[in-house]
């Protein structure tokens, strides 16, 4: 009995000190997934459905920082201008035209 009285606590703390790593290791990985989704929501033409996948991750990762709270506040205005330009609503920046040659001095 002694022995396993000494050994539990070495147990349990050894499985402590795993699910701790294990817990470090899924924030580490979910804050690179939110710097990736505030990648693409910066691309000219970005995924949404993977942003939004990439929030979620951090989300349920228990990360609560300003860039998840940015990254939903991009992904918002993302989505309102890709629903605006489907609809057909004002483009998002003008097309930019063609400049003429200077005229040559005689």
């Amino acid at each position: 009995m002694p022995v396993e009285a000494l050994i539990k606590p070495l147990i349990d703390a050894l499985l402590a000190a795993l699910e701790k790593a294990k817990g470090s290791a899924l924030k580490r990985s979910a804050r690179r997934q939110l710097g990736e989704a505030i990648k693409e929501l910066v691309k000219l033409d970005p995924d949404i459905d993977a942003a939004e996948a990439k929030i979620a991750i951090a989300k349920a990762a228990g990360i609560i920082e300003r860039d998840i709270f940015t990254a939903e506040k991009m992904l918002a205005t993302v989505k309102r201008a890709s629903h605006k330009r489907i609809r057909g609503g004002k483009p998002l920046a003008k097309p930019r035209r063609a400049r003429k040659a200077p005229a040559r001095k005689k």
